[in-house]
């Protein structure tokens, strides 16, 4: 069987060797499995030799809907549309649309945090902008953001 190597990929397993690995080469690709939503990749990492799913650290992970469902959802919140009229509109349960929220929150929480290491932030302001630079084939988004008491700008 024909594995490719997924060299941008590191063993999201803590207790793996290469799991904070600098260089990331040590991941194969290790087939599919079926969702209701589809088939979805799976990965085996060649040191630990533990297998995951290619939404694994996520907030796709688990997903039992499209996950352009999801983003419908957070895109809505954003909106400031309440989580009842969101779950009415998408035919969700409001338990659904709850923790599918909870569960971007929490990734966009992750990211701030990796992405903002040197100074403590209290209260964010974030903005985004979506360019066509060259052809309209390509559009590019640029994401922003300000911490609003030291007026400090994040890329």
């Amino acid at each position: 069987m024909f594995r490719r190597i997924c060299k941008n990929m590191t063993c999201p397993n803590e207790e793996c060797p290469c799991h904070t690995d600098s260089n990331p080469g040590k991941v194969v690709t290790h087939g599919f499995y079926k969702t209701r939503a589809g088939k979805r990749r799976r990965h085996r990492c060649f040191i630990c030799g533990k297998t995951f799913c290619s939404t694994k650290n996520t907030p796709y992970f688990r997903l039992q809907h499209p996950k352009s469902t999801f983003d419908e959802v957070a895109v809505l919140s954003v909106e400031g549309v309440n989580k009842s009229s969101i779950s009415r509109v998408k035919s969700l349960a409001w338990n659904t649309v709850h923790d599918w929220l909870e569960k971007a929150a929490k990734s966009c929480r992750k990211f701030i945090c990796n992405k903002s290491k040197v100074m403590d932030i209290h209260q964010l302001q974030a903005d985004e902008i979506r360019t066509i630079a060259g052809s309209k084939k390509t559009p590019v988004w640029l994401f922003a953001a300000m911490e609003v008491s030291r007026q400090g700008w994040y890329q």
